[in-house]
């Protein structure tokens, strides 16, 4: 195996696990002596741009229903004429 058919490899890997899973394997690499500092390189931004994102949903519409009918609504809002 060549090193970029397993940078691609884990790339999947990494695709394909849960949340959960995610945050198990990131653990990991920052437990390692080795792989440490190239989570903390990377994981600034991530957390960075996460910590920006998490007022999203926060604010009051005036619905109730808006998780419930998310789907209507964004259709409703697509196809309004700009």
């Amino acid at each position: 195996m060549t090193a970029a058919h397993d940078y691609e490899e884990m790339h999947h890997l990494v695709d394909r696990l849960p949340p959960a899973g995610v945050r198990r394997l990131r653990l990991l690499v920052e437990s390692d002596p080795e792989l440490a500092k190239f989570a903390g390189a990377s994981g600034s931004e991530h957390s960075e741009s996460t910590r920006n994102l998490s007022f999203i949903g926060l604010g009051a519409s005036g619905r109730s229903d808006v998780s419930e009918r998310h789907d209507e609504l964004l259709r409703e809002e697509l196809d309004r004429p700009s």
